[in-house]
């Protein structure tokens, strides 16, 4: 690690960006928060990578270049020693794990756990569809971050002939270098993920889908067909994101409980009224005793509610089922128990 004052820099000025991950490491973090949230992600990169190698700063520097905070800076130790965990607490002050991780692996040159487990949440459909374009050494190397389970269902979806190439190497070859490594993660983190400067692939996703998830099913059928045309891995990655009255059933039986007990029974009984049999069955059983009479003795007696007001409780409830599983409170995936 550099140490200015051992080096004797006190008689060159601090470069601007030394400057700023000094002032930035004086501060406390409430302050340096405040600041941090107006850089960009490559000037976050750049303060980060600054800060962790930059050593010990006399206090007589730091008076020099922050001469507005020297009552603040008095407060504290007589010098100021930077490093990568300095660093990444200052980066913690204002960013999610997702960046810090991302930037604090690139500053220390060590592997991004984070952005393997973002990896690994992928559809296996859509990690096929990027791998099956790589090089079997990389397909390897990123096989072998992932959960076996997993890489082992992507394997599946792999031609014969990569398939056996990929498992060749991976058998055969060392542990990929570090060098090597970042240089995939950020190969990963620029295809696969949020670019600087925009919003994360998930956040505009996840908004999209929002969007979607407002259609009718015919609707939601014609953009994913129109999609996966021309993006058969957007069309992967949204569809993961989509939930409509209809999926209910797939549910299991501990979440269904869960939802219909807090779905308004008027919305309910609307929203069976166009579902089939199947699903009126998975339903029924998570009601009350009093409320299940109270639903089958309404769909019984004949009715016919506009089309639009059926799909509007149908929405409501799917939406309640995206809130609940937003919370925490139910798994969208199915209960194998169940």
């Amino acid at each position: 690690m550099t140490d200015l004052a051992a080096q004797d820099k006190e008689d060159r000025p601090l470069g601007g960006a030394e400057k700023v991950a000094a002032v930035l490491l004086a501060l406390d973090r409430e302050a340096s928060s405040r600041v941090l949230k107006h850089f960009d992600h490559q000037e976050l990169r750049r303060v980060a990578r600054v800060a962790a190698g930059l050593g010990a700063v006399p206090q007589s520097m730091l008076e020099n270049i922050c001469a507005g905070l020297v009552e603040e800076i008095k407060g504290g130790d007589p010098d100021l020693v930077g490093g990568p965990a300095l660093a990444e607490e200052l980066l913690a002050s204002v960013l999610p794990d997702e960046q810090v991780a991302d930037i604090m692996s690139d500053v220390r040159g060590s592997s991004n756990q984070y952005l393997w487990r973002r990896v690994a949440a992928l559809p296996d459909t859509m990690l096929a569809d990027y791998l099956s374009a790589e090089h079997p050494q990389t397909i390897a190397i990123v096989l072998a971050r992932v959960e076996p389970a997993v890489a082992a269902r992507v394997l599946a979806q792999l031609s014969a002939s990569t398939r056996a190439q990929a498992m060749r190497r991976m058998l055969i070859s060392k542990p990929a270098a570090e060098p090597v490594l970042h240089l995939i993660e950020e190969a990963l983190q620029a295809d696969l993920f949020a670019t600087t400067n925009a919003p994360s692939t998930s956040e505009v996703s996840a908004k999209v889908a929002g969007i979607v998830n407002q259609l009718e099913r015919e609707q939601i059928n014609d953009v994913l067909a129109g999609l996966s045309e021309a993006e058969p891995m957007l069309a992967e990655q949204l569809k993961a994101l989509l939930f409509s009255f209809e999926d209910i059933a797939g549910l299991g039986q501990r979440a269904r409980m869960v939802v219909f007990d807090q779905a308004p029974t008027d919305r309910v009984i609307l929203a069976l009224r166009d579902a089939d049999a199947a699903l009126r069955e998975a339903v029924l059983p998570c009601l009350s005793a009093r409320t299940r009479r109270m639903v089958e003795a309404e769909l019984a007696a004949p009715a016919e509610p506009p089309r639009r007001e059926v799909l509007a409780a149908q929405r409501e409830i799917a939406n309640l089922v995206l809130r609940l599983a937003g919370q925490g409170l139910i798994d969208l995936a199915p209960d194998i128990a169940s």
